[in-house]
């Protein structure tokens, strides 16, 4: 079975912001970018939802510690349930993050009331289901159905993508009102793939079409090979979203036929999700 890091998560080959701990002397012998302790762990964190999972010596590597300094570090975070050690002994995220995701999410949000429109749309779609809370310049996996399919993308719950370079993102970013829009636009648009908008006047005229059309697509944005179509939940206390529902697969079964039979099913979810009070 061969499950693709989706829309979702950052590439192996990337670094997390904040992971880097090399660095040069200064005057007073400390070493400029190194790591504290309590920075060192929220890296950790950090990592390990990047990846899905990492080993001690990958750890290890990506932090430049030692490996039984990255043991300590990831046992330590295991004792308080951050971090999950396997039977092949990696790390994942653990129930902790889950909680905290829970506890800093919109009060107006409550995801198991979604679980329903997600199976359905599960079911009719075959592919990956996920539920999503724009934060900041990001979007947080809050929950997802996963596709049975032998290839298919897999979030990691809790952790982050960048919101330009996502469907789920995207349909958010698209509901923003115009002055939190330019906030957003205040910093430069990362570079995740060459499909990846980094142009803010390419972004603005791509969020004019979802508007228009209802809908999100992404094919390549944050990974090459993986895309999706996402549809933004108003919220029913502001303006702007509530969170957001995508339906993420390969590119190579994103052809435009599915993407709009997609995106029409989408369309009918949030007509679903307005009739039901959400």
């Amino acid at each position: 079975m061969v499950q693709v890091k989706g829309e979702t998560t950052a590439s192996g080959a990337e670094k997390t912001s904040g992971a880097t701990t090399r660095g040069t002397a200064t005057p007073d012998g400390s070493t400029n970018g190194a790591l504290s302790g309590v920075d060192r762990t929220i890296a950790t964190i950090e990592l390990v939802a990047a990846r899905g999972r990492l080993t001690a010596t990958e750890l290890a590597h990506e932090l430049d510690v030692s490996k039984p300094t990255a043991f300590r570090l990831a046992r330590a975070l295991v004792a308080r349930d951050w971090l999950v050690q396997s039977a092949d002994r990696s790390y994942r995220l653990g129930p902790a993050v889950r909680g905290v995701a829970a506890r800093t999410r919109d009060p107006q949000l409550s995801v198991a009331s979604f679980f329903p429109v997600m199976e359905r749309l599960a079911e009719a779609t075959g592919e990956t289901i996920q539920l999503t809370q724009l934060d900041g310049r990001h979007v947080v996996y809050l929950e997802q159905i996963v596709s049975a399919k032998p290839v298919r993308s897999v979030a990691v719950i809790g952790a982050r993508s960048p919101a330009h370079a996502v469907s789920a993102g995207l349909s958010q970013l698209a509901l923003l009102p115009e002055e939190v829009l330019r906030w957003f636009l205040i910093e430069p648009l990362a570079l995740k793939t060459p499909n990846t908008i980094t142009d803010p006047r390419a972004l603005g005229a791509e969020l004019a079409r979802i508007r228009e059309r209802g809908y999100a697509v992404n094919r390549g944005g944050h990974r090459p090979d993986i895309g999706g179509v996402g549809i933004a939940i108003p919220s029913p206390t502001q303006q702007g979203p509530l969170c957001a529902i995508n339906i993420c697969a390969p590119v190579f079964r994103l052809d435009d036929d599915t993407v709009a039979s997609f995106g029409a099913l989408l369309l009918e979810t949030v007509s679903d999700v307005r009739t039901e009070g959400r």
